[in-house]
C-alpha cells in the first residue's frame, strides 16, 4: 500500500534530516580544526538520530540542497529484503547518490529502512516518485514506501 507521507512519518521514524549551508555551518558550534578538515562544499545535510537520552547526529557535506529520504515499512529484516533494495537502487542509478542508509527494528514487526539520497534525478523529471515507491514495493515484505523533501535551513 503506497500511503500519504504523513504515515510513515509521524510514527517510528528513524532520524529527521536538516540542511545547511557552508556559511551557517561556520556559524554553528563546530571547533575550527573540524570546520578546515570538512569538504568546502555549499550545503551540509545533518541527520539527527534521537533515542530515550541521547541524540546522533551526523554531517554529509553535499553540493546540491535537493535531498530525499526514502522510508521503507518492513515486515522484517532479511538478506532479502536488504539484496532487493540494493537491487533497486542499482536499477534506478540511484545508488550513486546516497548519502546515508539505515534500518532498524522498533518491535519484531515494526522495522524500517531509510536512505537519504540527492533527489536532482527525481525533481528532474528522470526519475518518477510512484517509479520508486512501486519498484521497493514490489520486493516481498516491504509494505510501505514514503519519499520526502529534507528541508533546508532559513
Amino acid at each position: 500500500m503506497v500511503s500519504d507521507n504523513s504515515n510513515l512519518k509521524n510514527k517510528n521514524k528513524i532520524s529527521t534530516g536538516l540542511i545547511i549551508s557552508r556559511e551557517q555551518l561556520e556559524k554553528f558550534f563546530f571547533p575550527s580544526e573540524v570546520i578546515q578538515e570538512i569538504a568546502n562544499l555549499p550545503f551540509y545535510l545533518f541527520i539527527f538520530i534521537s533515542r530515550e537520552d541521547i541524540v546522533k547526529v551526523s554531517c554529509f557535506p553535499t553540493k546540491t540542497n535537493v535531498i530525499k529520504k526514502i522510508l521503507l515499512k518492513l515486515e522484517e529484516f532479511s538478506p532479502e529484503i536488504v539484496n532487493g533494495i540494493s537491487k533497486i537502487m542499482n536499477q534506478l542509478n540511484l545508488s550513486e547518490d546516497i548519502l546515508h542508509t539505515t534500518g532498524i527494528c522498533y518491535e519484531l514487526e515494526n522495522c524500517f529502512y531509510e536512505t537519504y539520497v540527492m533527489g536532482e534525478k527525481i525533481v528532474s523529471g528522470k526519475l518518477n516518485e510512484d517509479l520508486i515507491k512501486n519498484e521497493f514495493l514490489a520486493i516481498p515484505k516491504v509494505n510501505d514506501v514514503s519519499i520526502e523533501d529534507v528541508p533546508t535551513k532559513k
